[in-house]
Order: structure tokens, then sequence, then C-alpha cells
């Protein structure tokens, strides 16, 4: 086996692909990125200490994920000549380009937290989507329900409050905001992630350049884009079996078009099917019980129909991207996407089905009183035009974006609405079905124009301006004809239609100064400016008006700044320190009217606004690179000092609004280490721990945590006068993760690698109707083995090897009444076998 092809295998690497034709061969992306949690927290590092040791002994495992071959000088420029095969003594690891700071740099060299992975390293490591990487990134976390129904968060700053996230997301340069007042939380679209040159993940505050959603971090999905005087082209397809479920399913290609001297075309599809593994169950008669706050045995009940596999899923994906480049000063690109994902069901299901003394889930089900699906539909059209022009002095960057989604939800919320009009005071219908659909339609306008300096005697500097107009109508609908005996229109039991509308404005500035050949300071500043505005119309028996009115406006302004500050240290070309300070914020908004009328007096009036809420982030690291960079470690330790905490408020009437909770903070550790420990050998741990709370909370927040009830023992988690603090919802304390990976050449020019990597999630803490609850730890385990040759691969991979049944969040879906009687978790995919086969050209 020629010496360069085993080179290719273990990593090292050029920027040239696994699969260039015979007389290009170059080097594959592969790297290492992913890591295990190390016993930050007492009382775990003993069995952690253990369980790493009995990966380490037991793994195969194949090409590790995370650091990339070092990228292109130039995303959009043709690809350079494939580079002479490294020498056998070229070990190190290879690092990967980012554009985190608007200007490219290399992961090592970039002084701030910043996670990069490579598009082909994730397709190696078979993972196809963001929520993938929330378990692999250290500080990133989410709650999810499943596909396109996933909110992300950063250092423990949840998003499950307010009208905007905490967590930025960038499909190149367009920013993709979340329907501004689903009742699912603040959810992005989950993009195929076929055919990208990278993912960037950035910890802590990137206000400065990346604004107002972006307090917590900002995730970044670069895609490949189109090459002149090019041609080539991908496919790949998979075929894998659910434990409990069906088949799966995908085929994805990829083709680059020269077109002439300037022009290039690139064109990406993805067709995916996801069988499901959760039944809907209709028992009749439903042993409802509305004097208590556990149903009736549900697993007992008579069977009256079964909606096997319910919460399957399709994803297709179609995307175009033409560039136009005259000269090299000069280069055009046009992007299009179309995506449509339609489910089933929820990937949730049903907690204590039987009764109070039988607790724990059903893993494979969820109980209704009649058979009627719950499907989910998320379509998302994007259209964006960048135009990037040297200057001489300056790159100038031209950014225009506009897309529009429509995001679809039904639940039968028979047995909530049946509860909750029981609650106040016995003048409720009969139990009958009732469609519950919740409609996010949302479009969003944005222009960025900036102009990034070319580096001269140590200087660089970044400026621009930017502005985004939102628009998220909240619109929710249930009826059954029963109830136009109450005199209620069509039958209405809650019908909305609530225009949201955002517009932001921002000037920004960034720059760097090199002291010396050590030292560097950099600091910025954004001005922004933002306008808000609800218009509320709600009619129905559970509404707050019978029938239609007039529309209620509710109006929110705010300006100011942004600053960031950022000092590093550089010893050598192996080592860096750093220290930053930064601030980030989010904006306030209005709520919908609440509680209507009819419901229990002791169901607290929500406000029709909350205020903006801020962080300053505090953060000091390193990045180091030992060993003749056979060995990279990099770590930071941050504190977040969180103004005005923007979080959910659930009513025991069960209904939801927002308001400011009062001040917190967050603090932990962050560390990535990533090891090629012989020439077939590598593996990389990554972990944090994130202790976030709410350390002063306000007056109004009190008195709600003084009325709810922590399960299991029925204690109060804060008393109604006095001091006391509450954690942050939905934020797990620990997080870290492992690979191992060991490559071998098995015959001429075949090359055999295999994979174990393992993703461990610790406790947190969620709410479901009023009542807090602990969220149990959960480990995911993977295995891949890969062989390829030339220009394919084939691989064979068993996901969540040890089946795992993980209980991640707790009714993040309850847009209808949340009701005592059954908390629906999301949960993950069960135990998946198959194989995959891809082919470059």
């Amino acid at each position: 086996m020629p010496a360069q092809k085993l080179d290719q295998a273990i990593g090292v690497t050029n920027s040239r692909s696994a699969f260039d034709p015979p007389g290009n061969e170059g080097y594959p992306r592969s790297a290492v990125w992913r890591g295990l949690h190390r016993g930050l927290h007492t009382g775990r590092s003993g069995s952690w200490a253990r369980w790493c040791a009995a990966l380490a002994l037991g793994a195969l495992a194949a090409t590790p994920l995370g650091y990339s071959a070092a990228a292109r000088a130039d995303d959009t420029a043709p690809a350079a000549p494939a580079a002479p095969a490294a020498a056998p003594a070229d070990t190190g690891l290879p690092e990967i380009t980012v554009t985190a700071e608007k200007v490219r740099s290399t992961v090592q060299d970039t002084p701030i937290s910043v996670t990069a992975l490579d598009g082909d390293a994730l397709q190696t490591a078979g993972i196809t989507s963001i929520e993938e990487i929330a378990h692999e990134v250290p500080g990133l976390s989410m709650r999810s329900a499943g596909p396109g129904l996933t909110e992300y968060e950063a250092r423990g700053l949840a998003s499950n409050g307010g009208a905007a996230p905490t967590v930025g997301f960038y499909l190149d340069e367009i920013p993709l905001s979340p329907p501004a007042l689903s009742q699912s939380g603040k959810v992005v679209i989950d993009p195929n992630l076929y055919d990208v040159s990278r993912v960037e993940v950035l910890r802590g505050p990137q206000g400065t350049l990346y604004g107002s959603g972006s307090m917590g971090g900002t995730v970044k999905i670069i895609t490949n884009a189109p090459k002149l005087k090019t041609w080539e082209g991908s496919a790949q397809g998979m075929l894998s079996t659910t434990d409990g479920g069906g088949t799966n399913g995908s085929a994805n290609a990829a083709f680059n078009i020269p077109i002439g001297d300037m022009f290039a075309l690139r064109v990406v599809g993805s067709d995916t099917h996801r069988s499901g593994w959760i039944d809907e169950v209709a028992v009749n008669p439903f042993p409802v019980n509305v004097s208590s706050t556990h149903f009736g045995s549900l697993t007992s009940a008579p069977v009256e129909s079964v909606i096997h596999d319910a919460n399957d899923e399709n994803l297709s994906t179609e995307r175009i991207s033409l560039l136009f480049q005259p000269s090299e000063a000069v280069s055009v690109t046009a992007f299009f996407m179309n995506q449509r994902l339609s489910m089933g069901g929820y990937d949730l299901l049903d907690s204590t089905p039987t009764s109070s003394t039988s607790p724990g889930p059903v893993y494979d089900a969820h109980y209704e009183p009649f058979s009627m699906r719950e499907p989910i539909q998320d379509n998302i059209q994007i259209t964006s035009l960048t135009a990037e022009i040297d200057l001489g002095f300056a790159d100038l960057t031209s950014a225009t974006s506009y897309w529009d989604r429509q995001a679809v939800q039904t639940q039968d919320a028979s047995t909530s609405i049946y509860w909750t009009n029981a609650q106040a005071g016995g003048h409720y219908p009969p139990l009958v079905p009732i469609p519950y659909s919740e409609v996010d339609p949302s479009r969003q306008f944005a222009q960025e124009i900036r102009l990034a300096s070319h580096d001269v005697g140590g200087l660089h500097w970044v400026g621009g301006a930017y502005f985004s107009a939102l628009r998220s109508v909240w619109q929710e609908e249930s009826a059954n004809p029963i109830m136009q005996n109450f005199g209620i229109p069509s039958g209405s039991y809650f019908t909305s239609y609530n225009p949201y509308d955002m517009r932001q404005s921002a000037l920004f500035a960034d720059g760097s100064y090199a002291l010396d050949s050590h030292w560097k300071i950099a600091a910025g500043l954004r001005w922004y400016s933002y306008h808000s505005g609800q218009h509320e119309q709600s009619w129905g028996y559970d509404a707050p008006f019978a029938v239609p009115s007039t529309p209620t406006l509710t109006t929110a302004d705010e300006k100011g700044t942004n600053p960031r500050f950022n000092v590093s240290y550089e010893p050598d070309k192996t080592l860096t320190y750093y220290a930053t300070a930064a601030k980030g914020f989010r904006p306030g908004g209005a709520n919908q009217i609440i509680p209507p009328p009819n419901l229990p007096p002791h169901c607290t009036p929500g406000s029709l606004s909350f205020k903006p809420d801020s962080v300053w982030n505090y953060e000091v690291g390193e990045k180091a690179k030992l060993l003749d960079n056979r060995l990279t470690i990099n770590g930071d330790l941050y504190y977040i000092k969180w103004s005005g905490v923007q979080q959910v408020f659930t009513l025991v009437c069960g209904y939801q609004y927002y308001n400011n909770a009062g001040d917190g903070r967050s603090y932990g550790p962050e560390l990535e280490i990533n090891a090629k420990l012989t020439q077939h050998l590598t593996a990389s741990v990554s972990g944090t721990y994130t202790n976030s709370e709410i350390t002063n909370p306000t007056q109004a927040y009190q008195q709600y945590l003084s009325q709810q009830v922590t399960e299991p023992n029925g204690s109060h988690p804060c008393p109604v006068s006095g001091s006391c603090t509450a954690p942050i919802m939905n934020i797990p304390k620990e997080t870290g993760s492992a690979v191992l990976s060991y490559t071998q050449e098995v015959a001429t020019d075949y090359v055999l690698t295999g994979r174990l990597d393992a993703s461990f999630v610790g406790t947190s803490t969620d709410l479901a109707y009023y009542y807090g609850m602990t969220l149990p730890s959960y480990t995911i385990t993977n295995f891949r083995m890969i062989l390829e040759r030339d220009k394919w691969s084939g691989q064979f991979f068993i996901d969540n090897l040890t089946n795992k049944v993980a209980l991640m969040t707790a009714n993040n879906t309850s847009f209808q009444f949340n009701i005592p009687q059954v908390v629906r978790y999301s949960t993950n995919q069960p135990r998946t076998v198959g194989v995959s086969f891809n082919y470059r050209f």
C-alpha cells in the first residue's frame, strides 16, 4: 500500500478530498474532535474514570470528528492543485479554517472559544443534523421533540423564555430566526448537512458581530461553495432498521458544474425517510378523572385502535448556488434552498400511564381517547445574494437574504381541555375529539453590509451595518361543533391570529491590533435598536373574548450597545492564552392576554409585556499544540452575569406566558483534548460542567415558585418570602463525549477503520404543568466500521449501541393546555443498524 494511502486513513491531510481521481491523490479531511466528561462534579469522577478506562480498552474506532484538513485559502476559490504527499513522519493533527470573527483564521489561532466540525468528517461519523452535533460540543445543549422542533442553548442560557433565542443560527450569511411566539420554543429549522464545508460553534456572547440572538453563542453552517472550472460530484445512499420501528433510508447527491470561465453552479439534493417507533394508542372508555391529578390505568383500558410507529419522518432538501466571478476581485453568489419536513407524530412518550404508584414512562406509546394523528410539517424557502469585492485596502461584503417558513403542528387536546374546564367550576361538555393546531408562519428580510480590512502592520478591523425585519404569526385553532350550543362561533375553544413584528437595526465595529509578536488586543462595539409589536385577536370558550373583537396592540422598544474586549498572549506558535469580556442582549416583547375569565380564579394573570435581558461574559482560556501537534488541549473557564432573565411561567390553569424572573449567573469550565496516540490510533475527549441559577428572583417569580410543587417529595422550591435560588430550566449540569479511532490497511489500496464514540448528558431540571422535576442523565454510544478505496467508501453502523432510552425534556410541545395527569417526554431514536455507501468523482 502506498505510504500516502495510509497517511490518508489516519488523518495526515491537506485540502484535497479523500476521493480525488487517480493522479490527484490527496488526503481526507479526517480529524479528531469528540470527548468525554472527566468527573468535574464531585461524586461522579470515580464512576466516570472507570467508564472512560473501560471504553478505552474495548474500543475500535474510526475517523475521528472535529478538526479537519487545512481549509482552502478562500472558500469560493477553485481548488488548489494537490500538495505533495506528506512524509510518513508528518503525524500532526490538522486544523480547520474558520470565519468566526468575520476573518479567516484557524481554530487554534482564534483567541475565543470555538469548535469547528468538518463536513467530510461529519459524513464519516454519520452526523446529519445540528441536533446530533449538540451532544458533541461542550457548552451546547438543546430542548427537542424531534426534527424541526429543537431549540439550542449555550453556557446555561436557556431559550425557553422570551420572543428571541439565546443562540444565534446562521446558514452561510443568512440569519435564521425562530417563530417569535411558538409555544414549542425557539425552534430553528433542521437543515440537512450533506455537502457542507463545516459547522462552527461559537460559545459566549457574539453580540458585536452577530447581534441580539447570540448572547449565549452562535451556530454557523457553511455550505460548500461553487468552484470555477471544476467538475465534481458525490452521491450517498443509506439503508437501516430501527429497533421497535421499521426501515430507514436516504439518498443524497451533489454536483458542481462549471459554466464557462466566470460561472459555476452547485446543486445538492437530499431525501430522507426515518421510521417511527412510538405508537399512538386510543383506549375506550378513557379513564379520565377530573378530581385527581392522575388518570386511571391506561395500560389496562380497552384498546380501540393503534397507529403503529406514528412518529415517522420525511425530509427532502434542494440547494442551488450560482457563482459569478468576473475577476479575482469580484464575486457574486446567488443561493436558493427549499426544504420540506413532515412527521406523523412527535418523538414523545408518556410518563406514569398506569397510576401514581407505578412511576416510569411507557417507552413506545402515547395514549389518547380518540384515534387522532398528531402531524407536524415544517417547510422553508430561503433566497440570498452575497457579493464580495476586493477594494485593495479591504473586502466589501453585501449579504441580502429573505426566507419564508411555514410550521404546522396538531395535538389531541380532548383530555387537557376537558380537565382544564372541569377545574373552572364543572361547566364543561363531554369528552369529545378536539384537534388543536398551531400554525407559525414566519418570514424575514435581512441585509448586512460590512468592510473587513486587509491586515497592515498587525491591525485588522471589521465594520458595518445590519437591518432585519421579522414577521411571525401565532395562529391557534381548536374547535368542536358541540361548543356552538354555548353560543361560541364555529364551536371554538380557542382561536387566535396574533401577528408579531420585530425590526432591528445595528451599526458595528470590531478590530484587533498586534502589539508585538506575542501580544494582541481586540475590542468591538455594536449599537442596536429594535421595535417589536404584537396584535392579539383571540376568541373562543377558553380565550380572552367569546367572539372576535378588535385586536389589542402591545409594543416594546429598546436601544443600547454591546461591547467586547479581548487580549491574547502567544509565547510561541504552539500556545495561546486569552481573556475576554463581552456583553450580549435579547429583546423584550409582548404576551398574549391571559388568563381568560372563565378559568380558575387562582390562575394568576400574566404580564402583557416583558423587558430585555442581557449578559456579561467573563472568560479566560488557552489553546495548546504539543508534541509536534500530536496533542491539542483547548480549555476555558467562564463566568456569566445574567440580568433580567426571561423565563417561561407555567400557570396552574395550563396557560404559559413570559416574564423577567430576576437576575442569575452561570459558570463552568470547558475542555477539549485531541491526541494522535500512534500512526493508527487517535482519541479525543471533551466535556463541561455548567452551574446555572437564578440567584435574585423578582417578587413575581418568587411568588410563582412558591406555588410550584417539586416532585416527587411535594416540596416547594422557593418560599413566599425570604431569599432563594432557582435552577435555570433545561440545562444539564454535565456533558461530555469521547471518540476512539483505529485505522489499518487490510489489502492493497483498501483501508479499514473502526470508530466508537459516546456522549454523556447529565441531570437537568424541567417543568411540566407546574411541577418541577429532575431529568436523569444518559449516555448514547455509536459504532461504525468503514472500508474505503479511492473514490468510494462503505460503512456498517450501529447507532445507540446500548439501546438507551433518554428522557431529554418534558412537555416542551404543550401549546395546548398543560395538565398534571400525563407528562410527555422527548426521547431519542432506539438502536439503529444499517449500511451506507458513498461515491465521489
